[in-house]
């Protein structure tokens, strides 16, 4: 990019002949993934530098086109880092686990115990999720 003069994906392929895809890097259970009970220092080492990278491709790539989706449905605070914490999304959760995702409490007030699909972002929105049996 900076041989080309620019800031970011979006600038590049409106200049470049060959066009860069953006790139999602999907990763369900994130706590699994970074959990470092019962492991070996040297176990706990590489979970370290994979939680690192995590961290280093939340706050820079999306400039480069790399978006990542990381979902976990034991939201500790130890896991889930502010640094990998953008745009949140949570469904129907007690106060603290609201607090932990959303920064505020707003998802044990706003969703209601039998509202199931309903999720709130952080900014507020609440919408509605859908599923289908049958697909």
């Amino acid at each position: 990019f900076l041989g080309s003069m620019v800031a970011n994906i979006k600038e590049y392929n409106m200049i470049a002949w060959e066009k860069i895809p953006h790139i999602v890097f999907a990763c369900d259970e994130l706590a699994e993934l970074l959990d470092t009970t019962g492991l070996s220092k040297e176990e706990k080492a590489v979970v370290q530098e994979i939680d690192s990278r995590l961290s280093t491709l939340a706050r820079l790539g999306r400039a480069f086109g790399i978006h990542l989706v990381l979902a976990t449905q034991r939201p500790d605070a130890n896991i889930v880092r502010g640094q990998i914490k953008n745009i949140r999304i949570c469904g129907k959760a007690d106060q603290v686990l609201s607090q932990i995702i959303l920064d505020n409490t707003s998802a044990s007030t706003e969703i209601r115990g039998c509202q199931k699909g309903r999720f709130i972002m952080d900014d507020g929105t609440v919408f509605q999720g859908y599923w289908d049996e049958e697909v």
